[in-house]
Parts: structure tokens; C-alpha cells; sequence
């Protein structure tokens, strides 16, 4: 059994987090630690708000209170906003703490008194309207870097350059504008170049680190170590712990970074065993301590804090330093203190969102390697599209069979049966330990596309096996080995989904969700005979939400669905998933459409393609690309099957009239699912009856045994289900690998 430290950023209680925070460091972090808890390591995760940041203190006088009042309603909120998210901290706490504040002065005391801190006299810049000096987020001006006129006297949020106050090119006062000036002031710094050997010993085996990590680091050590200042002019934050220095406060970024330490010995006083934290942090311990951060923070921790611990001695050193890119929004780093054109804050996003569709999101569009973009258009079609179209759809199609043709119990295990031998066992094998190694090496990302990919491949067996009409023997057996699947899967899903894991084993019937250790029984089937639980589908859809009058119609507007062909396809650069297509749409021109084709098609295979295009969706941004519509597709196991019109349709032909019809949201279109049919033949009155998979319904039109359709069907189980067709009434056409029931997307 290993021992984990995970220390997680601790960012400025100014207001509420967003989910820029949340992909960057918290979820990944949280992944992170539910996996090791799974393998049965023993983790430690801590984290908390930052309440001395001067973005506080600028939130505080805009307001017209007073710091500590700011500080605490923010870190309430964003704690409660954590518990709803899931992310499982051993403690997140605050640097308004008595412990932090004797631990931060412990530190710095020790070392001062070895020599590694020492006083020296700078140039500071002055407010001389306000008569106080300025902290860096009370100074802006103009980046000498990028030029941009709202860089701060610590960074430019701009072009992300760490900047010194007096490189600034016009410097003022960010509360009157008034001109900065420079006035002489006794500060403590930090001798980072008397820690240099250290550090070079530090930094020398540290190749199994992020490439963005390694070039960020080796750019900041080739401009040479120099004292840095750790104190500032301010009366908000820890007090130097010396006499004559009442006025000035520890810099926060040195303050912050001993939080790590200062949680972990709160966290071991809470558990009544006040010398837990040595286990975690001694420097004879076998613990491997990681630090989740964004890639703004990367110098603090892998040059000054590793620098701070040199000093002290006796303390683990930072073993990985796991930094992502930024989540953006319109192109632009997301703020607490800048409004964007979108309200993404935690508040804001669970009010719209169930907390487990935003922790997928933020998982699947990770910003790992480079930004990403944020688009709740995408939001909301990965969730509807992956979520429950592909994990979802499995895991209810399987156990509702299971319910209702084996007596509401796990099917009895075939004859001879072993993992390993059987048609899924090989694959699934291979596929636990891919998964398990990607998430070792924190390539988060990867593990999931790795679970995703076995889930779709999953849904194709289930569809070949076809268990709904299948014999007894072969319908147990395709069963069995399903739930088998759904259970290993699981598992896998467990860090990035808990909540959902959690569900799915008490559909199978087991008392509680993955436990400590579930990792090593992961391929073990539930046992044959076990009585399953109530059986709940695992991503209901909510209601649609009510569009603005203005702008769009009511729910149930027209679908106008065009037939289109493919001209020109070029890939969305930084998105993996992504192709910028041009579809000939007849009279009404060129559309441009963002589709996730590009796991499934080359573009070759795409280009000169008949399509089916919604016309009248209402145009959104993916990955800062303008989609002006949707290709219909359904989902086919492991790949897709784009619809195509019928034979002779040509492109814009569709709804009889040139113009489109009014616009719809994507949750109007949601509100109205389609799905693959396939006609079981006529019945009486001009009628047919068809196969959606588990269930069959009736519909107008005879249509010959075998037809396959795509079928809408109501929004409740009383609401009649339709073919859908173009003006003409000839049905879209469907490939032969999506099977009945598969979702149109």
C-alpha cells in the first residue's frame, strides 16, 4: 500500500470559484485521490481559501466592508459548492486559522535563523492619494511584455509573464488611477540563489514531469535565482513574528504554499492524533506528495516551495507537480474579479447542471496538455451524447433486461466460464491495466478516453449478442458477461463519476458503491443469483430549460431537417475530437458546423458525403468556432452512423419552403428524442409496430419486416412516437450498424 499527499492550490476567497478552478486543479486532484483510494493507498488531500490575497482586499473596499466579512461568505460558499461537486477533501480549510498562522511563522523563523532569509531595502510603489503603498493587485499598468494596459504588478493575465512591480510601464493606483511612485521600504527575502545547488539537485531526475512543467521550470531557472521578497507593506495577513514590523504582513504566495503543511497538521489535530501529519511529510517517509495547480503557479511550487522546504530540511520534497493549462472562456483566461459574456461560476453552473454532467465535462475537456475552451453548448451535448447516450444506455439496457427476464437477479454464471477465456475477458483485461496505469501517471485525460472507448465497444457487443432475442442460454450468457462489464466499467468511472459508480453497484445489487480496494476485484463478477436493486435510469433527462421569449419558440417547435452534402472538412486545432465541416445546404447555402467526427472518420471519408443537417438549431460556439447546426448521426457501439436522406433527395431539400423555421435551443431538440427503429411489419389499420430494443411501439405508415427507421418518440410514455421523415415522406436512412434503440444525436 503506498502513501499519497495530494496538496491542492489554494485560490482567493474574492468570490465564487469557477469551473477554470475546477478543471485546472480541483477535479483532477479529486480524480486523482478516489483512484488511489479505490487501489486501497493511503491518501491524504488537502486544500483551502486563500484569505489574505489582496484581490480580497480590493473586493472588500469596492464593496465598502471589511476584509474578513468578504473572505468567510466566499469560503462558506465555495466549500458548500465543493460538497456538491464531490471533490473528496480529508480537509479544506482556511489561512484564517491559528494553526496556519503559528506554522507560517514557525517556518519562517527557522529560516531566517539558518541564514536563507534576510532583510533588505527596496523600492516599493506608493499611492500618494491614499498615502500607503501599493501591493501587487492594487498596482496595474501597462505589460512591457505584451502591451496590454491591465497587467498587474505581480503578472499579466494577458500573456502570463511574471512581472516586478517597477517593469511596469505606466504603474498606478488600480482604486484612483493616480500615478504610482517609488518610495524606499525594509522588506524580508527569500535566498533562493544560496538554495540553488538544492534546487538543481532537485530538479535533476524530475524528466517524468508535464513537458509544460519542465519548460515553465528550466525558463524560470535560466534567468537566474535571486532573493525574492517574502513580506509587503499591509496589515491584512499573518504578522512578521518579530518586533517592528507591524505594518508589513508575509506575502501570500509564501504564506499560501505552507498551507500544505499547516492543513496537514489541522487535519491530524481534528483526528485526535495530532502526530499524523510526520507520516506525510517526514523526509524518511516512503510518500510520493503531489501538488494539482494551474499553469500560473508553477514556479511557487516547483522552484520556491521546494526551495522553502531545502531550508527547513527534514520535509518531503514535491514528487510530481501535475499543472494544467487554463479552461478559457471566449478566448480569455476566466476571473473571479472579470465578468465574462457567461456566469460560470460553481453557484451558477449547479443551478443548471447536475454536479456529475460538470464533472464529466471538466474530465473530458481537461485542459492538460493545452487551453480549452469552454462552450455549455458542449456541455450539455456531452452529457446528452457520451454520458447517457453511450455509459448511460449500457448500464440501463443490460440491467433492465437482467430485471425482467431473470427474475430480477444477476443471471446464473455459463458453464466453464472464466474472464479470461471468454469473448470479452482478453480485451477487458488489457483494458484495466491500460486504465490503471494512466491514471498512475496522472494522465487523467487518457484514462477516461481509455474507459470510454471499452464502453462503446461494449455497447456493439451488446447490440451483436442482441440478448432482448436471444435464447434462454446465449441471452443469460451475453447477460452475465454484460453485467460483468458494466460492473468492471464501474469501477474504472468511479474517480471521475463517483455518485454514478455508487448507483450502478446498487443496481447490482451490492449493499454500497466501490469501496477501498475495489480496484483489485474490479474484474470479478457479481455473483451469479444476487438480487439487483431498483432499477433507475442513470442519467434521467431533467426538463428542457425555458429559452428566452425573444428569441426562440416554445418547446416543440419545428425540427427542420435538410439534406446536405459534405464539401470541404478541416480539423478544430487543439480539440481532438473535432472537425470543422462545410455542408452544401441547396438554396440556403453554406452552413459551418462543428461535429466529433474526428475519432470515427478521416476527412477523406467525409468529404462528398450525403448528410442529414438540423438547420434551425440555434448557432453556438464550440472551441471558439462558429456551429451553424448539427449532423444527425446515431450511435453505433464504438463508432457512429451519420443519417443520410433518402435516395435522389438533394441538398436543401427538407421542409418544402426555402426559408428555415424559427430557431430552436439544443434543449428544445433534447426534449424531443429520436432513436433508431426497426419495423417488426405491419398491424391493423394502416399501422406498424417497432422494435426500439427493449421496448416496441406503434407508429403510422406500413413499413415491410426488417425497415429500419429513425423514430421520434414523445416526451412521456402517453405522447405518440413518429417516423421521421423529410417533406416528402421518405424516411432518413440508417446504417446497419446501429442497433434498434440508439440514440440519435
Amino acid at each position: 500500500m503506498a502513501r499519497i499527499f495530494l496538496g491542492v492550490a489554494w485560490p482567493y476567497a474574492n468570490g465564487p470559484f469557477h469551473i477554470g478552478h475546477l478543471a485546472g486543479a480541483y477535479l483532477p486532484a479529486d480524480i486523482f485521490a478516489r483512484y488511489h483510494r479505490l487501489v486501497g493507498d493511503e491518501v491524504l488531500m488537502v486544500s483551502g481559501s486563500d484569505m489574505h490575497g489582496t484581490p480580497i482586499l480590493v473586493a472588500a473596499e469596492k464593496e465598502g466592508t471589511t476584509p474578513d466579512v468578504v473572505a468567510e461568505r466566499n469560503h462558506a460558499l465555495n466549500s458548500a459548492s465543493f460538497r456538491r461537486l464531490g471533490i473528496s477533501f480529508d480537509l479544506f480549510t482556511s489561512t484564517r486559522t491559528p494553526i496556519h498562522e503559528r506554522v507560517v511563522q514557525e517556518l519562517f523563523l527557522a529560516l531566517l535563523r539558518d541564514g536563507h532569509v534576510e532583510r533588505r531595502t527596496e523600492s516599493s510603489p506608493y499611492c500618494p492619494k491614499h498615502a500607503r503603498f501599493l501591493p501587487d493587485r492594487y498596482l496595474i499598468g501597462t505589460c512591457p511584455n505584451c502591451g496590454s494596459e491591465s497587467a498587474r504588478g505581480d503578472e499579466c493575465d494577458r500573456c502570463g509573464k511574471v512581472l516586478q512591480a517597477k517593469e511596469l510601464l505606466q504603474p498606478r493606483c488600480v482604486l484612483c488611477n493616480t500615478p504610482a511612485e517609488f518610495r524606499n521600504s525594509e522588506h524580508f527575502f527569500l535566498r533562493l540563489d544560496g538554495l540553488s545547488v538544492e534546487l538543481d539537485k532537485f530538479l535533476a531526475d524530475k524528466s517524468y514531469w508535464r513537458p509544460n512543467v519542465r519548460t515553465f521550470t528550466e525558463r524560470f531557472r535560466e534567468g537566474g535565482l535571486r532573493p525574492t521578497p517574502i513580506t509587503r507593506d499591509l496589515t491584512w495577513g499573518v504578522p512578521i513574528p518579530l518586533d517592528g514590523y507591524d505594518s508589513k504582513r508575509f506575502y501570500v504566495w509564501f504564506e499560501a504554499v505552507i498551507g500544505y503543511l499547516s492543513a496537514s497538521q489541522e487535519w491530524a489535530v481534528r483526528l485526535g492524533t495530532p502526530d499524523a501529519w510526520h507520516r506525510f511529510w517526514d523526509a524518511k517517509e516512503a510518500v510520493r506528495s503531489y501538488y494539482f495547480i494551474g499553469k500560473d503557479n508553477i514556479f511557487h511550487h516547483t522552484v520556491f516551495w521546494p526551495a522553502m522546504l531545502l531550508g527547513v530540511g527534514g520535509l518531503r520534497l514535491p514528487y510530481d507537480v501535475p499543472a494544467n493549462e487554463w479552461m478559457v472562456i471566449g478566448g480569455g483566461k476566466m476571473s473571479k474579479s472579470r465578468p465574462t459574456t457567461e456566469d460560470v461560476s460553481f453557484p451558477a453552473l449547479l443551478e443548471k447542471h447536475p454536479p456529475e454532467a460538470i464533472r464529466f465535462y471538466a474530465a473530458l475537456l481537461a485542459p492538460q496538455n493545452h487551453d480549452t475552451e469552454f462552450s455549455s453548448d458542449e456541455l450539455r451535448q456531452v452529457t446528452d451524447q457520451v454520458l447517457a447516450n453511450q455509459w448511460g444506455n449500457l448500464v440501463q439496457r443490460l440491467l433492465v433486461l437482467a430485471r425482467d427476464r431473470c427474475d430480477g437477479r444477476v443471471p446464473p454464471r455459463p458453464d466453464g466460464w472464466e474472464l479470461a477465456s471468454s469473448p470479452w475477458g482478453a480485451r477487458t483485461i488489457a483494458a484495466h491495466a491500460a486504465i490503471g496505469a494512466e491514471y498512475e501517471k496522472v494522465h487523467l485525460k487518457e484514462a477516461l478516453e481509455l474507459a470510454l472507448i471499452e464502453v462503446r465497444d461494449a455497447n456493439r457487443r451488446v447490440h451483436e449478442a442482441a440478448p432482448w432475442a436471444a435464447a434462454e442460454p446465449e441471452r443469460n450468457r451475453a447477460l452475465y458477461e454484460g453485467l460483468a462489464f458494466v460492473k468492471t466499467a464501474a469501477v474504472w468511472m468511479a474517480p471521475v463519476l463517483p455518485a454514478s459508480a455508487d448507483s450502478v453497484f446498487r443496481m447490482l445489487g451490492y449493499p454500497t458503491g466501490p469501496t477501498p480496494g475495489a480496484w483489485a476485484t474490479a474484474l470479478e463478477p457479481a455473483p451469479p443469483g444476487q438480487k439487483l436493486g431498483e432499477i433507475q435510469p442513470l442519467y434521467p433527462r431533467d426538463a428542457p430549460t425555458q429559452p428566452p421569449a425573444s428569441s426562440t419558440p416554445a418547446p416543440g417547435g419545428a425540427l427542420d431537417l435538410r439534406a446536405g452534402a459534405i464539401r470541404e472538412v478541416t480539423p478544430v486545432a487543439d480539440a481532438d475530437k473535432l472537425y470543422h465541416v462545410t455542408v452544401d445546404v441547396g438554396p440556403l447555402g453554406s452552413r459551418h458546423v462543428v461535429a466529433g467526427l474526428r475519432p470515427y472518420f478521416a476527412e477523406s471519408e467525409l468529404v462528398g458525403r450525403s448528410v442529414v443537417l438540423l438547420a434551425n438549431l440555434a448557432p453556438r460556439k464550440i472551441r471558439g468556432q462558429s456551429s451553424e447546426g448539427m449532423l444527425l448521426a446515431a450511435d453505433a457501439g464504438d463508432k457512429v452512423e451519420l443519417l443520410q436522406p433518402p435516395d435522389g433527395a438533394a441538398p436543401g431539400d427538407g421542409s418544402g419552403a426555402r426559408e428555415v423555421a424559427p430557431v430552436i435551443t439544443y434543449d428544445q431538440f433534447s426534449a424531443r428524442p429520436m432513436c433508431v427503429g426497426e419495423s417488426l411489419g405491419p398491424t391493423a389499420g394502416g399501422r406498424s409496430r417497432i422494435s426500439l430494443g427493449d421496448v416496441a411501439v406503434e407508429v403510422d405508415g406500413e413499413w415491410a419486416v426488417g425497415t429500419r427507421l429513425v423514430i421520434e418518440r414523445g416526451a412521456d410514455a402517453t405522447a405518440p412516437a413518429r417516423v421521421v421523415t423529410l417533406a416528402d415522406r421518405r424516411p432518413l436512412r440508417v446504417g446497419d450498424g446501429a442497433a434498434p434503440g440508439a440514440r440519435i444525436r
